[in-house]
């Protein structure tokens, strides 16, 4: 042995490559007799030789040489000594040069190579960081189908590292070994599209992009046919994306960084637009429902390029006979891509109208009202109005009632919109037709006209605005209560969407008197539009001319007579306005506190959980309760000590009920 070992130790670094081969023979035999003590002598001695300049490429092919014939018993002895952090630049070299002499022989190994190896990536030295990278795409080249699994844990534990570049190395690994890779690797994208996918609300920039590239070439691995069955499994990761940043953001509209990106929609289109083309009913729903998620998430420049061919598509499907829920997700994709495609859409403007007016006259409530939210926001890029408007009013004659709602709401939306644009004398025939269906018998068509009739007198002359407040002022003596309803109704829109019509008008106290006599009706929705009218008319008052305390009290008092009503519809209004109130005056909430206080206290107790819920949000904010202590103390005149400090810890925003508008926009 004392003879042999030497002998060998020396061949293994001999000059001549032949004679490094017929020494790799003879360690291998002499494996067989000497076991590890043949190891032990020769392994360090060949690992010391690496760090030697003239020796080390010598040395490297004779460890290349006993690998490659004893590969097993060799590894575990040599590769702790290579992976020792910080890695040099000799051991990355070391690591990818055995790689392609050890080949499967690495399966077992991965958990000890590739941290090291994926450290390394991230190095500042320019040599170490390429020569790791060279190293970890031939790691992962030569392992086989035994080892992808823990190939693709080690690279999964990567990419949830807290350092950045650990992650970004994990990531690009990802993407490189299913791009290179000659294995089936198929059953092992999803996991992987999934994950790259939450990777691209990463907060380091450059692993952004880094995932955003993997994620190409993962999804660029799959055959096209297999796509479709991702779908799920992409809205599921962009919503986890989404929320990863809305927290991040702390508010605010949320876009995916990835998703800004040029070309950013590049991978995920072919999931989404391969089932919306040829999947199945059910999987076409989910493509465009998927659509539109990712459209929201995606910044507007970067959606530019994508817009024409989305839209294409969606448009085609929509035209052919589909289930309606096809149709509604295809509507609601399309309302979010004019919200975010804006001007790009102009080449599809015509084609997109046509489609949306069709689907006024669909059998279906749903794809009725969203097709008439659609034409409403398309308006808004359309240069041609008139002939839209007047194509709806004619079909609007014809309808019967259910299509009647749809192409009123649709009619709205385009006044809303694009209510400038709408010449004279279009304005007036949409004028008369609303004036008449404001006391139609229909709840809905009522409801609808009057809030139209809002938005639309911002657009009227002063001679038809006269008309109208004559016109409301009549309609509130008239004997049918759907009449006395609609001169509410009116009151009530106008003073959302132009108010100065009503507080300027001589017809103004005329109006306060017939909302007051309202609160009395034996009809609870007219005593409920009522309080509604009442609640914006304080506002209003109070933002115009808040000195005239007569008039802000005998708006008050009349809202808070509310709170005695008999429908809990009606009182849960008069909270909701006196909360509204509250919020935008604080100061004179307190100063009327005596006269909301005390039937305040009661709606605390009332039979109905939406009053009191109601009534819980309004005390809040009549009483001040987040303002301090002593506002608690003061509510006790009120409510009991318990209730104040229950309250008084309450958010002070809660949900959407905290609008002034609450139910319905009118």
């Amino acid at each position: 042995m004392d003879q042999l070992i030497p002998t060998i130790r020396l061949a293994l670094c001999d000059s001549t490559l032949e004679v490094r081969e017929s020494a790799g023979i003879a360690f291998s035999t002499l494996y067989k007799s000497a076991g590890l003590q043949a190891m032990d002598e020769i392994i360090p001695t060949l690992l010391e030789a690496l760090e030697d300049d003239e020796m080390s490429t010598t040395a490297l092919d004779g460890l290349k040489q006993i690998i490659s014939v004893r590969t097993a018993a060799v590894l575990p002895h040599i590769l702790p000594k290579l992976v020792q952090l910080p890695l040099s630049a000799l051991n990355a070299h070391a690591l990818g040069a055995l790689a392609e002499v050890a080949g499967a022989g690495f399966n077992n190994h991965l958990g000890t190579i590739l941290p090291a190896l994926l450290s390394a990536m991230g190095d500042e030295d320019k040599e170490v960081q390429g020569l790791a990278q060279e190293a970890a795409e031939r790691v992962v080249l030569v392992i086989d189908e035994d080892g992808v699994e823990t190939l693709l844990s080690e690279l999964l534990k990567g990419v949830s590292d807290n350092q950045a570049s650990i992650r970004r190395s994990s990531s690009y690994l990802i993407g490189y070994f299913f791009k290179s890779s000659k294995l089936y690797l198929i059953d092992e994208a999803p996991n992987m599209i999934s994950t790259l996918i939450v990777m691209l609300s990463d907060s380091d920039s450059t692993t952004v992009a880094v995932s955003w590239e993997a994620l190409a070439r993962v999804i660029s691995s799959v055959p096209k046919e297999v796509l479709p069955s991702y779908i799920k499994l992409v809205r599921d990761a962009v919503s986890t994306a989404k929320d990863k940043e809305r927290r991040k953001r702390k508010g605010g509209y949320v876009v995916i960084p990835g998703l800004c990106l040029p070309k950013s929609l590049k991978p995920l289109l072919p999931v989404l637009l391969q089932g919306l083309i040829s999947g199945s009913a059910e999987l076409r729903e989910q493509a465009a429902l998927g659509l539109g998620e990712l459209i929201e998430v995606t910044s507007e420049e970067a959606l530019k390029e994508f817009v024409i061919p989305i839209t294409g598509p969606l448009i085609r499907i929509i035209g052919d006979r589909f289930p309606w829920q096809v149709k509604s997700a295809i509507l609601a994709t399309l309302i979010i891509l004019i919200q975010r495609g804006g001007m790009a859409l102009k080449p599809f403007l015509p084609q997109l109208q046509t489609t949306f007016v069709k689907c006024l006259q669909d059998s279906t409530r749903t794809i009725r009202s969203s097709a008439a939210l659609a034409l409403g926001k398309l308006s808004a890029l359309s240069t041609r109005i008139d002939p839209l408007v007047g194509d709806l009013m004619t079909s609007f004659q014809a309808a019967d009632s259910g299509v009647r709602e749809a192409i009123l709401s649709a009619m709205r939306g385009v006044i809303k919109h694009a209510g400038k644009s709408i010449g004279p004398a279009i304005r007036i025939r949409i004028f008369d037709l609303l004036k008449d269906l404001m006391h139609h018998d229909d709840d809905q068509t009522r409801i609808s006209a009057t809030t139209m009739l809002g938005v639309l007198s911002k657009y009227l002359e002063a001679a038809q605005l006269s008309v109208l407040l004559q016109e409301v002022r009549d309609l509130s003596a008239s004997p049918k209560w759907g009449a006395r309803h609609g001169s509410v109704l009116c009151i009530s829109s106008l003073l959302k969407h132009n108010p100065s019509t009503i507080m300027t008008s001589s017809l103004f106290s005329s109006m306060l008197s017939s909302l007051k006599s309202s609160l009395k009706d034996e009809k609870f929705p007219l005593r409920e539009s009522s309080t509604k009218a009442l609640g914006r008319l304080l506002l209003r008052q109070l933002a115009t001319d808040p000195s005239n305390t007569v008039v802000v009290i005998d708006i008050l008092s009349s809202i808070v007579s509310a709170l005695h009503d008999d429908s809990s519809e009606v009182r849960r209004r008069a909270l909701s306005s006196l909360k509204a109130f509250a919020k935008d005056n604080p100061t004179a909430a307190l100063a009327n506190v005596s006269v909301i206080g005390p039937p305040l206290a009661e709606c605390l107790k009332d039979g109905s959980t939406p009053v009191r819920l109601a009534a819980e949000r309004c005390a809040l904010h009549v009483f001040q309760l987040t303002n301090g202590a002593e506002n608690v103390q003061a509510a006790q005149k009120y409510i009991t000590g318990l209730d104040a400090r229950r309250l008084s810890k309450l958010p002070e925003q809660s949900d959407d009920s905290d609008s002034e508008d609450e139910n319905g926009s009118g």
